[in-house]
């Protein structure tokens, strides 16, 4: 394997660390966090700047809410080793809500799954609403 060809697969998988981070709707200190390392490593890990271990990989797709495969799956699709996934609506254009929350349960930290949960279970003890956010108890 050429160094060019290096290169070019580091700024792949960085490329697709940065697009899982971007899903995930994190900050890269707040991925960076998570995963245990410094915002400024994550960052160069972003841009193909420097490989992470197979270790520290596991720990950033933690941090962003998925498998390590995935990221693997998400690097062998952009390099054309696998097919492209197919598209998946945007939430809020779901036909049933419950595969919106279907999905959000399987994408989000565990962390941000509980706190969505907990303002669920919030706004459930606040009793029915009006269309206009009044409550109706």
């Amino acid at each position: 394997m050429s160094a060019q060809s290096e290169q070019s697969i580091g700024s792949v998988l960085g490329e697709a660390l940065r697009a899982r981070r971007d899903d995930a709707g994190l900050s890269l200190r707040a991925a960076a966090g998570r995963a245990g390392m410094s915002p400024a490593h994550l960052s160069e890990v972003e841009r193909g700047l420097k490989e992470p271990s197979l270790g520290a990989l596991a720990r950033i797709a933690d941090a962003m809410g998925v498998d390590a495969g995935e990221v693997f799956l998400d690097l062998a699709i952009a390099l054309g080793a696998a097919p492209p996934r197919p598209a998946r609506r945007p939430l809020g254009f779901a036909p049933d809500p419950l595969d919106e929350i279907e999905w959000a349960a399987g994408h989000l930290h565990p962390d941000d799954l509980r706190a969505f949960a907990a303002f669920g279970a919030f706004l459930s003890s606040k009793g029915p609403t009006t269309d206009k956010g009044v409550t109706t108890a």
